[in-house]
């Protein structure tokens, strides 16, 4: 009897046990499946990361987004004419230029009069400088396009009289200091021609521009260098994180009014170094930049993946059509006259003087890369190649940040005929001239961001992995244990029964032997 009394307290001690067991691994089984429909079939996960990376007073990424310890690095390269002369007097038909540098400048940017909103945006203005840091010496003599000269007798070409008159005798003036000589092309140092030298029509010129022009001297690169004079708004992520980093509002207006047509005045987009997680997440979505030099958006497609300071990266390009401007698409870049749309060749943006201080300034990729080739048909010395000229980024999977690639463009300048203005000599009316183009790449990330930024991929890739993983055998092993244990119930019950059948079987021997 005491056996049997100790057997059955044994079996009972069991089944508590088991039942514990059984609990436990459902518990698990249950919190697997939670975890399996959050890492797997949702995106709580990665919109807590992105949640994260917002700007918020007095936050580390606050304080590296004031003054970013990713900078940029500057290769410039200058087309110098170099038969104007023969060209002029009719010994050569084309024009000829010979592209020099690089001349190679680190930029420091700092984001100055910030002020935080209660919409959950902020407003700044950028202060950039520029440090030399080698390549071809800035002191050399390069002959150039005179683009004050060439702005002016493009703004006189549709002006009234009254105006084509007032510049026409500025002109006989300015003739005293050397433009008629000088024509449509001056000889200038790389240093003077980049950031600015004395230009008396230019400084006329400065009163009538339709826009304030912030700097004393013409330069090409001039308008980069200092404080700026715009004022940006800027998401800052805090109420909406799907909008970090998105341009609001640049002088306190959302549409630049210059384009006539009401999603290409639209201002929209990042500046180009971050970018909200719903831009990249999805491998078709399309990244839209704003380029403030060029007051217009720009949108950029996923091509592939690589990698940058050790990691892996998202390669993007720019969609290819974005200097293709046709009745049809992108028809708000076309000039229109009489009802009738001229559109530029492919290849090329033109503008509104309004955004490029009153030059005839005209955009494209380096040697009017992806143009049409009669953009390059008159001048010779331009060779575009995709390895050499077209532009892509890399930005960090998970952060955004723009970590790797470069950015390039070039900057042109349209000769248009006056017949009060007899300066251009052979030059052909409308001829884009090719004058500088920048590869603008990322110079070194400091030690600290770079940990940051590793810490942001590895080490967020592992606990994803571990907890995508674990959570499928959070949910595979209770079942297989289940299995066995309900085979091994089986065999228990039976083991059971027979147990039952001795024990009665021995009482019933110990009751006759009694009688």
């Amino acid at each position: 009897m005491i056996e049997t009394f100790e057997k059955r307290t044994s079996i009972i001690r069991d089944k508590y046990v088991k039942k514990r067991f059984t609990i436990t691994l459902i518990s698990v089984m249950f919190t697997s499946m939670i975890i399996f429909l959050i890492f797997w079939c949702t995106n709580l996960f990665e919109n807590t990361i992105s949640s994260i990376v917002v700007i918020k007073n007095n936050t580390f990424i606050h304080k590296w987004w004031s003054k970013p310890p990713i900078q940029a690095l500057y290769k410039i390269k200058i087309f110098n004419y170099t038969n104007f002369e023969d060209f002029k007097n009719g010994k050569a038909d084309k024009l000829k230029v010979e592209e020099v540098g690089p001349y190679i400048y680190r930029e420091i940017l700092t984001r100055v009069e910030q002020k935080f909103h209660d919409n959950g945006t902020i407003s700044f203005r950028e202060k950039r400088e520029f440090q030399f840091l080698g390549g071809r010496s800035v002191d050399e003599i390069v002959t150039v396009p005179n683009v004050p000269l060439l702005s002016a007798m493009s703004m006189a070409r549709n002006s009234p009289f009254v105006f084509k008159f007032g510049l026409s005798l500025g002109f006989s003036i300015f003739g005293d200091f050397g433009y008629e000589s000088s024509g449509p092309f001056l000889n200038l140092t790389v240093s003077q021609f980049l950031w600015g030298y004395d230009d008396s029509l230019f400084s006329a010129a400065k009163s009538f521009s339709p826009t304030r022009i912030p700097f004393d001297k013409f330069g090409v690169l001039a308008y980069k260098n200092g404080i700026s004079s715009r004022r940006i708004t800027m998401n800052t992520g805090q109420i909406n994180y799907q909008k970090f980093g998105l341009i609001e509002k640049i002088d306190g207006v959302d549409d630049v009014d210059m384009y006539n047509d009401k999603i290409c005045d639209t201002i929209y987009g990042t500046d180009g170094t971050i970018f909200p997680s719903i831009m990249f997440r999805k491998p078709d979505a399309l990244m839209t930049v704003y380029i403030m030099e060029m007051c217009r958006t720009l949108q950029l497609t996923r091509v592939g993946t690589g990698t940058s300071f050790g990691m892996p990266t998202l390669i993007y390009q720019i969609v290819p059509d974005s200097f293709i401007a046709t009745p049809t698409e992108h028809s708000c870049f076309c000039s229109k006259k009489n009802n009738e749309l001229t559109c530029p060749p492919a290849g090329i943006f033109i503008g509104s003087p309004k955004c490029t201080f009153g030059t005839s300034i005209v955009t494209s990729l380096p040697h009017f890369y992806g143009g049409d080739p009669i953009l390059w048909k008159d001048i010779e010395g331009i060779n575009p190649k995709k390895e050499l000229h077209n532009s892509q980024i890399e930005i960090h999977p998970r952060l955004g940040f723009m970590i790797g690639g470069s950015s390039k463009v070039q900057m042109n300048i349209e000769a248009k005929r006056s017949s009060s203005f007899p300066f251009l000599g052979k030059i052909k009316d409308g001829q884009i001239m090719p004058i500088v183009w920048a590869d603008v790449s990322v110079d070194e990330i400091p030690e600290p961001m770079l940990t940051v930024l590793w810490h942001g991929y590895f080490t967020i890739e592992l606990i994803e992995t571990l907890f995508k993983w674990c959570s499928i055998l959070g949910i595979i092993l209770p079942i297989i244990i289940f299995i066995h244990n309900s085979r091994q119930y089986d065999h228990y019950k039976n083991h059971e029964m027979l147990y039952e059948v001795d024990v009665m079987e021995q009482n019933r021997l110990l009751a006759s032997q009694e009688t």
